[in-house]
């Protein structure tokens, strides 16, 4: 009777370690699962946001750039001259904007030149599609009339329009324009699959700038 006392406790420590049943494992599975398959949706619309904001950085960027380069040399237009500088071919255009700007950047002493014929003093801003790439894009360029050279100021742009303006806001021609606004638009495409974690639709992202043309309103 002894015997079989102490033997008892010994078999119900066996019972005890058995592990974990198959419905046990089962369940581990399953929660195991469910907390990737969430993980792994924050972590997808984590990299899609993180794409989408690259993106914005890299097109406002890009903008900023041609915006502070053309708002410079559109300022200094009617430079030495007696009118304000300002031509363009496409004034009403909604998409392809194109302005030509001339100033006498030679015309104060000590060269007083009265020609605008030298590099810098007639440049051409405008729109242009390059196919030469796929996909296409559209490309702001600066073309400098006098020494023949074409420079690209911004691409993936899809609209640019000139606005032109009198002092008081109303519309101008470009001959009597006193303000010019420049409008830039830039799509930001898709990120991931519609219906998809993380998924971020295109937006189009435009930017402006309002350049008073400082020669013009000072010979007033």
């Amino acid at each position: 009777m002894n015997r079989t006392h102490r033997d008892a406790p010994s078999r119900r420590g066996a019972d005890d370690s058995r592990g974990f049943s198959l419905v046990e494992l089962m369940v581990a599975l399953a929660v195991t699962l469910t907390i990737m398959a969430v993980a792994g949706r924050m972590l997808s619309m984590t990299m899609n946001v993180r794409t989408r904001e690259n993106q914005r950085t890299e097109a406002i960027a890009d903008v900023q750039r041609a915006l502070q380069s053309m708002s410079r040399e559109i300022a200094n237009a009617g430079l030495g001259l007696s009118s304000n500088g300002i031509t363009s071919d496409v004034p009403d255009e909604t998409t392809f904007g194109e302005i030509r700007i001339r100033s006498n950047l030679n015309g104060l002493p000590p060269v007083n030149d009265t020609t605008t014929k030298d590099a810098g003093e007639d440049v051409v801003y405008t729109l242009i599609n390059d196919a030469t790439v796929d996909p296409p894009q559209r490309l702001i360029t600066r073309q400098d009339v006098n020494s023949k050279t074409i420079s690209q100021v911004a691409n993936r742009i899809d609209a640019l329009q000139f606005t032109f303006l009198k002092a008081d806001g109303t519309a101008a021609t470009p001959s009597t324009a006193e303000r010019v606004q420049i409008n830039v638009s830039v799509t930001l495409p898709a990120v991931g699959t519609a219906g998809s974690a993380g998924y971020q639709p295109a937006t189009v992202m435009r930017l402006q700038s309002d350049v008073i043309l400082r020669n013009t309103l000072l010979t007033k």
